[in-house]
């Protein structure tokens, strides 16, 4: 009978030992599993942000293209900010600038010069023409700020209307 009593109380030893290791394991493998959870989210937010600015570049674009050459930069940058969307506060994180002006196109590149006033003819015979050049740009801090300090740099898009 002594025998039956210390192989169970073996056995009792067996799993609560296992039951030990069991939650060692999880404590240490859950802030790893976290950490890369978190980066997972950090670099779906960051491409959800980068679509989303290339979208609202879009929209001031053609808002720049349907209002014409009387187009105000200021209405510009409002279409643009209004078309993010974005969590409270981190507008600070969105700059938008959309300069109109007259400009040259030429060469293979192209290159833009900017010319007094119109009509102008530019240097390869072509008329100059009133253009706007949008560019926006969003720094995402990311849902796990300095762990994703890779997905934090900031992201830039661009589109330049004629809009004469």
């Amino acid at each position: 009978m002594s025998r039956t009593l210390i192989s169970r109380s073996i056995q009792r030893r067996r799993v609560s030992s296992k039951r030990a290791t069991a939650a060692l394991e999880f404590a240490v493998a859950s802030p790893l599993l976290i950490m890369m959870l978190g980066g997972v989210a950090d670099y779906g937010l960051a491409q959800f942000y980068r679509t989303n600015l290339a979208n609202a570049v879009a929209a001031g674009a053609e808002y720049a293209y349907l209002t014409g050459p009387g187009v105000v930069t200021q209405n510009i940058q409002t279409v643009v900010t209004n078309a993010m969307f974005l969590p409270p506060g981190a507008i600070t994180n969105l700059v938008v600038t959309a300069p109109v002006a007259d400009y040259c196109v030429t060469g293979t590149g192209p290159t833009m010069t900017v010319v007094a006033s119109l009509p102008a003819t530019c240097t390869d015979g072509s008329a100059a023409g009133t253009y706007v050049i949008i560019t926006a740009t969003y720094t995402n801090t990311g849902l796990m700020n300095g762990f994703g300090a890779a997905l934090s740099q900031p992201m830039t898009e661009s589109a330049t209307v004629r809009l004469n």
